[in-house]
């Protein structure tokens, strides 16, 4: 089968959207063997994006240029797009994430399917989500979550549109991850880790982190993410001595982080702004849970019903009430222990990530879906 995948993603970034599409690119070439091109626009001229994101190169990937340039680089994305429906070879069918992009595509009359992350928000998104529902080429949809299939019913009719849920995912890794030398490690020997890993966005909760890692000085905490200037602006604030803050790591380096660390945080917020003004905390599939899974640790997680669709509590993750410090020191309490409970935890994690959240199986369910409604 051959797939275009239509993405307005900057590759290589440190956004995650770039990061679930070269993923998603990889697992629907690697496990379908279909022809897949995903469409993107340019970031950095100096790192190879294969590398950077740890995927092989079994895809191929255009990608506009200018893509740190908004307005340029949406510009010359369409132009890219344009080109492609006007004068390449069609593809079985075009797919992705970005609405005004599949619009565009659309008024080619090919085979379409909408991947949606959240319910739009703005006027000039909401008209083009409710275009590109209209159109005769849009053959289905795609959410990423129960809540979000709820939600996206209520505002749009899919009388003529069949809906897949299919939740985010990550890797089985197939081999071990390259061990970090112990001299480069911020950590303490022989004390209990604690790692996040992901965005320092408001709402990902890192206020919770500082605030429980000052609770529990018998433990270290470690925070892998965000852009150089929050992490100066956190260090200005005053951090506790166990609290590392690493900054931002290529993708393909997180597995190495993830298999120094004992427990892992997602200290989710009940809401969730983005740039957008969206809401998306009873949306979300975050990656992170399901690499948090993948790498066998034990997670501790805000109890939320959008992430309730992935945890359950005490078999594969401990849920806690998102604003209470308390809850979050009493359950890494819990898991510091016993060896055998966290393994245990960690285990049923990784067993869900093979059984239902890999990419592989998402690839999978999205081509048969795909294949069913052409």
């Amino acid at each position: 089968m051959k797939i275009a995948y239509i993405s307005g993603s900057t590759i290589p970034s440190g956004k995650a959207n770039a990061v679930h599409v070269m993923k998603m690119c990889q697992a629907l070439a690697r496990h379908q063997k279909s022809c897949v091109t995903l469409y993107g626009k340019r970031g950095s001229w100096f790192q190879n994006p294969y590398d950077h994101y740890g995927v092989k190169p079994s895809f191929k990937l255009v990608r506009s240029w200018f893509g740190t340039l908004s307005f340029l680089s949406g510009s010359l994305r369409l132009l890219v797009l344009f080109i492609h429906a006007g004068f390449i070879k069609k593809p079985d069918a075009y797919y992705g994430r970005d609405a005004l992009g599949l619009y565009f595509i659309s008024l080619f009359r090919r085979p379409l399917f909408y991947e949606a992350h959240q319910v739009p928000q703005g006027k000039f998104s909401r008209f083009i989500v409710t275009r590109l529902l209209k159109s005769p080429a849009l053959k289905g949809v795609v959410v990423i979550s129960k809540g979000l299939k709820k939600d996206f019913k209520k505002e749009f009719s899919f009388s003529q549109h069949p809906l897949l849920v299919a939740h985010d995912g990550a890797d089985i890794l197939t081999k071990t991850p390259m061990k970090i030398p112990q001299k480069l490690w911020l950590g303490r020997r022989n004390i209990l880790q604690v790692g996040y890993t992901g965005s320092l966005h408001t709402g990902r909760g890192l206020e919770m982190i500082v605030d429980v890692a000052h609770l529990i000085p018998e433990m270290d905490f470690h925070v892998i993410g965000g852009t150089r200037a929050q992490k100066e602006t956190w260090l200005k604030k005053g951090l506790p001595s166990n609290l590392f803050m690493h900054g931002s790591k290529p993708h393909a380096d997180i597995p190495s982080y993830l298999a120094k660390f004992d427990i892992v945080l997602a200290p989710y917020h009940p809401k969730i702004h983005i740039g957008t003004g969206a809401d998306i905390a009873k949306w979300i599939s975050p990656m992170k849970l399901f690499e948090y899974m993948a790498s066998s640790t034990p997670i501790v997680c805000s109890d939320l019903p959008a992430l309730r669709e992935i945890i359950e509590h005490g078999r594969n993750g401990l849920m806690v009430k998102s604003d209470d410090p308390t809850a979050w020191v009493d359950a890494l309490c819990t898991l510091s222990k016993s060896t055998d409970h966290r393994t245990s935890i960690g285990q049923e994690g990784l067993k869900d990530i093979q059984n239902h959240f890999s990419w592989n199986i998402r690839a999978d369910n999205v081509t048969q879906f795909m294949k069913k409604h052409i």
